[in-house]
């Protein structure tokens, strides 16, 4: 079983390389980038990306769900061929729906434009936004046959081939064309196309489009009712951003926008979770396994992710400051609420396996209506008293919705036993250090900074102080650190170290 993990952890780091060095890569372009744009600016790219991503959970279909699932449903030896034809069928449906989406919001340009940004006459932007649905979905679908190959190292080369690209051209579009806004967008989703080619080239036989007409009903009844849960999300965000633009204004949307930038941090575990989450859990084939292994990972999880979140929460007030200017000093005070809400999204990931497992997505529907109602309420009572910092405490609420209808559904179809006493340590740590983030000093000088530091590496250490490991786990991780130590030692004696 813990081999089994450490696979986990493995193949999560390298999936989750390209999301840290977009979210790097972009925190290191933020400085440069918000100089060529004032929060209006950033406000509405903000909104175009928002109305991306919101439109590509439609356009999926929850057919990428269906893909991972329905590739490791065939014995061992069937597996290439019954993925391969599961791959082609889910690219050409894909395509389909693209096709339709797109042509509706080209249809509709001047009242999209209107709803979402206040203005008929800026439809160019929207075009921009089909750009990306096209782009984006496309690249997710292509790059997802390198998880079910298990195939992760050409998932990094692609993953940071688009990275490099979209960096390189925002930074040319934005700071030498000075595209403003649109140069923005079209840097971001450019840098999907740049890669495209390469990835379908590099799995060909993978990914011509062609339905398989056996396939299509029963991946339709399982990716269908999760399409919910996708839009769900999505939503979570389309209602923020579009709450803020029409009541707070897209400056207050600018800021908003800022904070999550820096909060994104936090969804490198969360995007690296989630690209090899579901891959390792469908290949447990014991039931009895699976619950144990499940439940072990939970506990870490919030081990992990409560440390970067309180990290996070603690540094933001004087990172936000450093890195960019006074327009934007308010993004620190929503950074820790959009971090905790990024948190909370992972966990709704991980417990909402098991409904996936046993391919009981139907009641998907209610869990998804629920987190969508307290965002809508909560962002409409909210906003118009408290601006961003109502909108930031919106998410946090509705990702808790979110999460915990999911676990409550979960445990109903395949019930895992979770370790409850562990998880409340990395709980009540994080939720202390969210207490602290708003008292401890601000500004960039030493005191704001080193108080900051030193209550973020206090936060490990209260939680081994307290039990937190088994002395199993402990035993392991005392193997794995001497295992380390001898093979550092004993390559510095070998002479083939880099000259």
């Amino acid at each position: 079983m813990y081999s089994r993990i450490l696979q986990l952890a493995g193949h999560g780091v390298v999936y989750g390389i390209g999301s840290v060095a977009s979210k790097v890569i972009a925190l290191l372009l933020l400085p440069i980038i918000i100089r060529y744009l004032e929060p209006s600016s950033y406000g509405k790219a903000e909104v175009v990306m928002t109305l991306v991503l919101f439109t590509s959970a439609l356009v999926k279909l929850g057919l990428q769900n269906a893909m991972m699932r329905f590739s490791y449903d065939a014995p061992e030896h069937e597996r290439d061929d019954v993925a391969a034809r599961v791959v082609q069928t889910t690219l050409a449906l894909t395509l389909m729906s693209l096709v339709v989406f797109g042509g509706i919001l080209l249809a509709f340009d001047s009242q999209v434009a209107q709803f979402f940004l206040g203005d008929p006459d800026v439809t160019d932007l929207v075009w921009y936004a089909v750009l990306g649905l096209w782009t984006s979905v496309l690249y997710a679908t292509i790059t997802a046959t390198f998880r079910i190959q298990k195939r992760p190292g050409a998932f990094l080369r692609a993953s940071l081939g688009n990275v490099i690209a979209s960096a390189a051209l925002t930074l040319y579009f934005v700071t030498e064309l000075h595209l403003g806004v649109r140069g923005l967008l079209l840097g971001n989703f450019l840098g999907f196309l740049v890669v495209i080619p390469f990835a379908a080239w590099a799995q060909r036989e993978w990914v011509l489009p062609r339905i398989d007409r056996a396939l299509v009903r029963p991946m339709l009844l399982f990716a269908l009712p999760t399409i919910p849960m996708a839009v769900a999300f999505q939503s979570l965000t389309l209602i923020d951003r579009t709450v803020l633009s029409r009541q707070a204004g897209l400056d207050e949307l600018g800021v908003y926008g800022i904070a999550a930038r820096f909060a994104a941090v936090v969804l490198i575990v969360v995007t690296a979770l989630q690209l090899s989450w579901q891959p390792f859990a469908y290949s447990i084939e014991d039931d009895d396994e699976a619950r144990r292994s499940y439940a072990i990972v939970t506990t870490w999880f919030a081990a992990g992710m409560g440390w970067i979140v309180s990290g996070m929460a603690l540094l933001a007030d004087p990172v936000v400051r450093t890195m960019t200017v006074p327009a934007y000093y308010d993004a620190a005070h929503l950074v820790p609420l959009l971090a905790l809400a990024a948190g909370i999204y992972g966990a709704y990931f991980l417990v909402g396996i098991g409904t996936s497992r046993v391919k009981r997505t139907t009641w998907h529907i209610l869990v998804a209506s629920s987190a969508v109602a307290v965002s809508l309420v909560a962002n409409m009572t909210l906003v118009r008293e408290y601006g961003a910092t109502g909108a930031a405490i919106a998410a946090v609420l509705a990702n808790t919705t979110l999460a915990v209808a999911m676990l409550i559904r979960s445990q109903y179809v395949f019930r895992v036993d979770y370790e409850l006493l562990r998880l409340a340590r990395p709980i009540a740590l994080t939720a202390i250090a969210l207490v602290a983030c708003y008292l401890l000093p601000t500004g960039t000088g030493l005191e704001s900074w080193g108080s900051r530091i030193a209550v973020a590496l206090a936060w490990p250490l209260a939680l081994a102080a307290s039990g937190f490991a088994t002395a199993p786990e402990r035993a392991r991780i005392a193997r794995l650190m001497r295992r380390v130590a001898t093979s550092r030692s004993g390559g510095s004696g070998t002479g083939t170290g880099v000259a």
